[in-house]
Order: structure tokens, then sequence, then C-alpha cells
């Protein structure tokens, strides 16, 4: 996991808009190459809203995943994560690294007490990853996402500072 370079671009994009990696989970956002780009020049992907990462595959450095995490609910000390992975690369435990990676650093260099991992309840890799990674179940939100013409109701999954390592 590390931060996005110029050269991740094109395997960026090509990344986040296909439609076979975001699944029937997420919605079908498309992001234009001009606009990462623009976010990268502006703000290295890096800003208060939203922090960009990718996921690589070792030794060579192919980007296979993105993981993020941004301000979700305003009033809250909390970041939500959010992730997505290239099909082959699936069930191989990248993504719950990535996730342990990135809770120990928030938890580690910032102020946040709370995380969450917000999830279509119909995703079941997600919700493992949930699990893997430390985060506890706290309920449903009903109707609380927009995807493929259809309200979905989404799992709330979170972890609290005090709950790393118990």
């Amino acid at each position: 996991m590390r931060h996005v370079v110029y050269s991740d671009l094109p395997a960026l994009t090509t990344l986040l808009n296909a439609p076979d990696v975001r699944g029937e989970y997420l919605t079908n956002a498309i992001h234009s190459p001009i606009e990462l780009e623009r976010n990268l020049n502006a703000d290295g992907m890096v800003s208060d809203a939203l922090v960009w990462f990718v996921i690589v595959e070792p030794p060579g450095g192919t980007v296979i995943g993105t993981i993020w995490h941004f301000k979700a609910v305003p009033y809250f000390n909390a970041r939500e994560i959010g992730y997505t992975l290239s099909n082959e690369y699936r069930g191989r435990g990248f993504v719950t690294e990535a996730v342990r990676l990135l809770v120990r650093y928030l938890f580690d260099s910032t102020l946040v007490n709370r995380l969450e991992i917000r999830l279509d309840t119909r995703n079941e890799a997600s919700e493992k990853v949930a699990i893997k990674s430390g985060f506890q179940k706290e309920g449903i939100s009903r109707g609380a996402n927009f995807v493929r013409g259809q309200y979905v109701d989404m799992n709330v999954y979170a972890l609290l500072r005090g709950e790393v390592g118990s």
C-alpha cells in the first residue's frame, strides 16, 4: 500500500472505471483520467476530505487495488474506509492486509477515535474483510445507498481506537 504517483494514473483510471471490479455492490461512478491527474496535481490525492492509496503487488509494484479513507459524518471523530481490488487478486488477503495497515497508520498518526466500513448487506467478501480486520457490526442502515437503480441496505462496521489489539 502506498500513495498514488503519476505512473499509477493509467492503471488507476482503468481500475476505478472497470464495471467488473466495481462489482454489483458499488455505484457506477466514472472517473476521468483528467480529473484524477488534476486531483494528484492539486493535493497528491491527500486532503482532509479524502485520502487515496493504491494497493500494489510486490515485487513489481503493480497496482491491483485502491483503498481510501474519508470523513463521512462531519460531526463524528471518525473516518470511513473503502476499497476495491482487481478480480484476479481477490480472496488472497490483499485487502485485509491493506485495511490493517491503514487502521494502524490512522490510529498511530491521527487523533481519530473511530473507523467505519459500510458495505452492501449482500457483500459477503467485504464483510469478511471487516471482521478479519477487527471491526464490529453495529447495525444496518436501511436504504442508505443507491446502486444500479435501487436503494440497498448497508451494514455498518466500526473499530474504536481502544479496541485495537483487544
